[in-house]
């Protein structure tokens, strides 16, 4: 027997098709989501409770299951799949990140700045990539402290080693305060160099971002050179 709300749902979804969503008010977006989950529910009435709750799409969405079960007629199987669909996103955009060329300084930044961009404590990206800078693999280090992130070089070098890298390019934030290199960051980055450079690897750059979306380029401002000048020194 058809329901009654059969009629508004197909609507929506050939409009979809025909449109997309850019003409889509919030609410009508929540409603297609909510009607893969809810067959037979009214989701207008709740895409719009939801919204009420959270103020926003972006805060519906960035909702844990637990505060969406706090909203009545929101189910455990439909929170679950509407927390999801944040991390969902996440996974494609990183995915395809990984297409990126890394040749230029430009494609870099905005790799790295895809990457740190949501980032609440600090994170150290490690990028291997081959003798053309075309990404191979990458590791990422969290830290559960807002200015410091502990990483044994060798990990890097294991993955290096592991993936046939030819090359290492390293990214991570300042969650507070400035993006200029710390001690500890000129020492971390000094005996990665070093460690990389024995078994004829290359770190290439190191970069570090703040919240204000700024950064400090080992490699811009000449400390990648001073390294390696230091390491032939030694050798």
């Amino acid at each position: 027997m058809a329901h009654e709300n059969d009629g508004h749902r197909a609507r929506l979804r050939e409009r979809m098709i025909r449109e997309g969503l850019s003409s889509f008010q919030d609410h009508e977006v929540l409603e297609l989501l909510l009607f893969q989950y809810l067959p037979r529910k009214d989701t207008n009435k709740l895409a719009h409770k939801l919204l009420d709750k959270f103020g926003t799409f972006a805060g519906v969405l960035n909702a844990s299951p637990e505060q969406l079960m706090t909203v009545d007629g929101v189910s455990e199987v439909t929170a679950c799949n509407l927390a999801m669909l944040k991390e969902v996103w996440r996974r494609y955009r990183q995915s395809d990140l990984n297409r990126i060329s890394l040749s230029g300084f430009g494609s870099i930044v905005q790799y790295a700045q895809g990457l740190i961009s949501e980032s609440y404590t600090e994170r150290l990206i490690a990028v291997y990539v081959d003798s053309a800078t075309r990404y191979i693999y990458r590791d990422v280090f969290v830290s559960d402290s807002t200015d410091a992130v502990n990483i044994d070089t060798k990990q890097i070098l294991a993955s290096a080693m592991r993936t046939g890298a030819a090359g290492v390019i390293l990214f991570h934030c300042h969650v507070t305060g400035t993006c200029r290199p710390s001690a500890a960051d000129i020492h971390f980055t000094e005996k990665l160099y070093h460690a990389l450079a024995s078994i004829n690897l290359v770190l290439l750059e190191h970069i570090i971002f703040n919240s204000a979306n700024d950064y400090y380029s080992f490699f811009l401002n000449g400390d990648i050179e001073t390294i390696q000048n230091k390491y032939k020194n030694l050798n």
